[in-house]
């Protein structure tokens, strides 16, 4: 994703629901770092509108589309701007898809106003978002000294911490934070991890996290 070059992120909506759409629409109008510039029903209707929004946030339990195919066909026509899922859906199996298929960001319909807002400026700076309860909720209990098989299997236990972390959607620095080390030292083990494993994108780390067992519904 591009570095942005609007003072106001500009956001598309996309939710079957006109009512809902309009009290999102609302509620993001109220940020003044923030403007909706287009909502539709469906992802063939807002592909009609000729805009390149920063943010497009959709639900994906749509009639016309699968949940990764609403991922797919708004990366190929909004390709430089970040995706949140927001759902109602909170499975792991759909979790882990619309990840895969290239959201940048997952919040539920019963989150608060807090983390939707929280998560399009992450997704806006670049970052990945789940929302905290979601995050919460995949966390494994399995400790990382015993996870040896897989991807991760050449990984140290605290590049394997770090790993998780970052799948999480913890940044650089809340890592250092939470884990007591520096800034430089998480840079350093994200760098060893990326290498390690060949990946070069976050949504990437979330796939081996998930498969390596260190997130889990």
């Amino acid at each position: 994703m591009g570095p942005r070059t609007h003072k106001v992120l500009q956001l598309a909506l996309v939710d079957e629901q006109m009512i809902f759409r309009e009290g999102l629409r609302a509620l993001i109008d109220q940020e003044p770092d923030l403007e909706v510039v287009a909502h539709a029903a469906t992802v063939p209707a807002l592909e009609e509108w000729d805009i390149e929004p920063d943010v497009v946030v959709t639900e994906i339990a749509l009639s016309d589309a699968a949940h990764d195919e609403v991922i797919e066909r708004l990366r190929h026509r909004f390709d430089d701007a970040a995706i949140v899922a927001l759902t109602v859906l909170d499975d792991l199996p759909t979790v882990r898809q619309v990840l895969a298929a290239g959201a940048d960001g997952y919040v539920l319909k019963s989150a608060n106003a807090t983390d939707l807002l929280a998560g399009v400026r992450a997704v806006a700076r670049g970052d990945l978002y789940l929302q905290p309860s979601v995050g919460t909720a995949f966390a494994s209990p399995r400790p990382v000294d015993r996870v040896e098989t897989g991807e991760v299997a050449g990984l140290t236990p605290k590049e394997i911490e770090v790993l998780k972390l970052l799948a999480l959607g913890h940044t650089n620095a809340e890592i250092a934070e939470l884990t007591g080390s520096s800034l430089r030292t998480i840079e350093a083990r994200r760098a060893h991890i990326q290498q390690k494993l060949h990946c070069h994108t976050r949504a990437e780390l979330v796939r081996i996290a998930f498969d390596a067992g260190l997130l889990r519904l």
